[in-house]
C-alpha cells in the first residue's frame, strides 16, 4: 500500500477523484471532488490503520481488525465510483448475516453466511463489479476458500481433496493444460471455449483445442490477464488454474470473498469467544490450519486488491 500514501495530500486526493468522476460524466466534479475528498482520506487512513494492527496483533483479534479495515478500504474504493455514496443508510450495514451457531459438532468449514437483501455487500459488487443479481443467497466457508488458490496445500494435506488442476504459461498468448480438464469437464475443446466465454474469459480471440494429451488455450490479440471475474484464475506467481469440479467455481470478486469469511470469522471471535479461544489454544481440529492460512492470505492480498482497484 505504499503508493497510497499520495492519497495523503488533499490536492493530489481532489485531483484524482475529479478525474474518476469526470469519466463517469459526473455534474460539477469538481464540487464533488472537494467535498468527497477528506471522507475517501479518512477512509484509506482508518482502513490501513486497521491491517498494519492486525499484522501485531495476536491471532484472537485479527479477524476483527481485517473486516472492519476492509469494510472501510471497501468504502474508500466505492466512493471513486458512487460519488453520492451513502445514499441511504441500507448500504452501511454489512450485508451478511450468519446463522445461529451449533454447540456441538461446529465445524468452521461448514459454516455459513447469508447474503441479505440490502447493505454493502451488494452495494460494492453492484458499484465496483457490475454485478446485479445474485443466484446464490449464502455460502459455505470451504466453498469460500476453494476460490483461492492459495488454499490448495491445505486442502491436499488435511482432505485429500485437489481443488484445481495446474496449468502453466508457454508464452504470453498460450497455456497448456493436462487434457483431463476435458474430460472432468465433461466437455470438447470447442465447448471449453464457450465455457471459458460463458464465465468471464471475455477475449474474442480465445480459442482452446487437444493436442497430445494437452489442452491449449491460445488468444490471438493482447494476452491472459487476471480477470475479476472468470473461471480461469491466477495464483500469486501467475500460475494458471481451473477448478477441478465445475461446481466449486464461484464467479465472485477475490475481495468478496474475503469479505465474507472475514465477517464471518469477525463474529466468531467477537461472539463465539469459548469456541474460538478452545479451538486456538486446544488445536483439536483441521479449522486451525485452515483459518490461520486464510489470515495470512488476508494480510498480504487485501492491499494488494485495494491498490488495484484504485489504480484501475
Amino acid at each position: 500500500m505504499e503508493h497510497m500514501t499520495l492519497f495523503e495530500s488533499a490536492p493530489y486526493t481532489r485531483a484524482y477523484l475529479a478525474k474518476r468522476y469526470e469519466s463517469l460524466s459526473v455534474i460539477d466534479v469538481n464540487k464533488m471532488s472537494y467535498k468527497n475528498c477528506y471522507t475517501f482520506m479518512y477512509q484509506l487512513k482508518h482502513g490501513k490503520l486497521y491491517l498494519s494492527q492486525a499484522h501485531t496483533a495476536p491471532i484472537d483479534i485479527q479477524p476483527m481488525l481485517l473486516f472492519y479495515g476492509l469494510t472501510q478500504l471497501i468504502k474508500a474504493c466505492i466512493l471513486t465510483v458512487d460519488p453520492f455514496y451513502p445514499t441511504t443508510t441500507a448500504v452501511l450495514a454489512h450485508g451478511v448475516t450468519t446463522r445461529k451457531r451449533k454447540k456441538q459438532d461446529y465445524a468452521f468449514l461448514d459454516d455459513e453466511v447469508k447474503i441479505q437483501h440490502r447493505g454493502l455487500y451488494k452495494h460494492m459488487l453492484n458499484t465496483m463489479f457490475h454485478m446485479k443479481h445474485f443466484p446464490i443467497d449464502k455460502y459455505t466457508m470451504k466453498i469460500l476458500l476453494k476460490q483461492l488458490p492459495a488454499m490448495q496445500p491445505l486442502f491436499q494435506s488435511l482432505r485429500s481433496e485437489d481443488i484445481y488442476f495446474i496449468g502453466k504459461h508457454l508464452n504470453e498468448s498460450t497455456i497448456v493444460f493436462d487434457s483431463n480438464v476435458l474430460d472432468q469437464y465433461h466437455m470438447t475443446a470447442t465447448r471449453m471455449t464457450n465455457y471459458l466465454h460463458d464465465t468471464g474469459l471475455k477475449n474474442d480471440s480465445l480459442h482452446t483445442y487437444e493436442k497430445r494429451g494437452d489442452l491449449f488455450l491460445t488468444i490471438s490479440t493482447g494476452n491472459f490477464s487476471v480477470e475479476k471475474l472468470t473461471s480461469l484464475r491466477f495464483t500469486q506467481t501467475h500460475t494458471p488454474v481451473l477448478h477441478r469440479n465445475r461446481a466449486d467455481c464461484l464467479l465472485l470478486p477475490e475481495l468478496a470473498v474475503y469479505y465474507l469469511v472475514l465477517y464471518n470469522l469477525s463474529m466468531i471471535c467477537r461472539y463465539e469467544t469459548e469456541w474460538w479461544g478452545e479451538r486456538l489454544h486446544t488445536m483439536d481440529s483441521d479449522d486451525i490450519p485452515f483459518i490461520k492460512s486464510f489470515l495470512r492470505q488476508a494480510q498480504e492480498r487485501i492491499p494488494q486488491l485495494i491498490s488495484a482497484e484504485l489504480d484501475t
